[in-house]
């Protein structure tokens, strides 16, 4: 049932690619628009989403009545923990952020729009200014990984290097949790 669901997921979004439509539901908090295919997919997110106890506690602070609400709260506060780790804190960030079912979701994507064929969990779109997440495989550290890419991307006028990038990357994800 799990793959059925997957594959429905993969052609919708391949159909919403294809026709240049948005996604099956949209919705913007201070830092995101989060986008995503359907409700379960919202709900895996959420489930596998795990804040430790310092980001659960920013959480009694949020007015969360729906699982969007939820979500959308706690992206912000990874948001923002990610800028205090980097002590980066970009005027007008606002990225997207794209729930993807599973890595071959991801992986669809990414090889309709770059041509080439990778394995990736999630990934962060310079251009697009997008992160694409595999939902199945949603934690913590890696949702900051692609968020700290997102920061050092909006903070500097001139882009790093992508090595430089990339440590920054793993900085911020080694560091979410402190």
């Amino acid at each position: 049932m799990n793959n059925r669901l997957s594959l429905v997921s993969i052609l919708f979004l391949g159909l919403l690619i294809q026709t240049g439509e948005g996604w099956g539901a949209e919705y913007q908090s201070r830092y995101v628009t989060l986008s995503f295919s359907d409700m379960a997919v919202l709900r895996d997110f959420n489930e596998n989403l795990s804040l430790d106890r310092k980001l659960s506690y920013s959480m009694q602070k949020k007015n969360v009545v729906t699982v969007t609400d939820e979500v959308l709260a706690k992206v912000d506060i990874i948001i923002e923990k990610t800028q205090v780790v980097l002590d980066m804190f970009p005027n007008g960030y606002h990225i997207q952020l794209i729930l993807l079912p599973d890595v071959d979701a991801v992986s669809q994507i990414y090889k309709a729009k770059y041509g080439k064929h990778v394995n990736h969990i999630a990934y962060y779109s310079l251009s697009e200014k997008t992160i694409y997440v595999s939902v199945e495989d949603t934690r913590l550290q890696v949702l900051a990984h692609e968020i700290a890419h997102s920061v050092v991307d909006y903070y500097f006028k001139v882009r790093p290097p992508y090595n430089i990038h990339e440590l920054m990357a793993q900085f911020a994800e080694k560091h979410i949790t402190d």
